[in-house]
């Protein structure tokens, strides 16, 4: 039961991420979005159950699956799993980043080779 809540809404994210997008990721990228996306949700979740929960447990345990708690930790990452796909779409829609690369006037080299000289 804990590989289902851990693993599936990763994918559920990607698929709404692709009918987001309109186009189909290549394998690489679908690995490295399920990874990430599976990164995000857990954090978050992790996060959410570290707060809420009494005990405090750095680590969960196989007991600490129990049906009830498997639904709700389900039924939570889902959520997380419908927005944060939702989110990315708008953030990648507004922040546009531009990357200017420019050649330096003068290579380390060539002022080395001056200095020299002029010695």
């Amino acid at each position: 039961m804990s590989f289902i809540c851990l693993f599936l809404p990763a994918s559920i994210s990607i698929l709404i991420s692709e009918k987001l997008r309109k186009e189909k990721y290549s394998v690489r990228d679908l690995i490295l979005s399920y990874f990430g996306y599976t990164f995000v949700i857990t954090t978050i979740m992790n996060t959410l159950v570290y707060l809420v929960t009494e005990t405090k447990n750095a680590w969960y345990q196989l007991s600490t699956f129990t049906l009830g708690f498997s639904l709700q930790y389900t039924w939570l990452s889902l959520l997380i799993a419908v927005v944060l796909p939702c989110l990315f779409y708008i953030v990648s829609k507004v922040v546009q980043i531009n990357i200017e690369v420019k050649e330096r006037k003068k290579d380390v080299t060539q002022r080395n080779k001056s200095r020299k000289k002029s010695r």
